[in-house]
């Protein structure tokens, strides 16, 4: 289902340089630029979460005694086809 969604002139003129530069549609600019802003996103509240953990000493000791403890698991003797 499509939606319509009001942008600034701003806006409008970034996606219109981007389309000029590089053939793609309108949507296919907003599109990419929405995963990129997804995937930044993700990373950024993974980062949080990352730094959150290891301020918490104890929490960072458990995390590094699990990392010990799956170290070499993919060892399974199994060969690569």
């Amino acid at each position: 289902m499509a939606h319509t969604a009001r942008i600034s002139p701003a806006s409008d003129a970034i996606i219109s340089d981007l389309v000029n530069k590089t053939g793609k549609s309108k949507i296919v600019i907003i599109e990419e630029a929405l995963e990129s802003y997804r995937f930044r996103e993700r990373m950024r509240l993974f980062n949080e979460s990352y730094e959150k953990l290891r301020t918490d000493e104890k929490k960072w000791l458990e995390e590094l005694e699990e990392r010990s403890t799956l170290e070499g698991t993919l060892e399974d003797g199994l060969e690569d086809e």
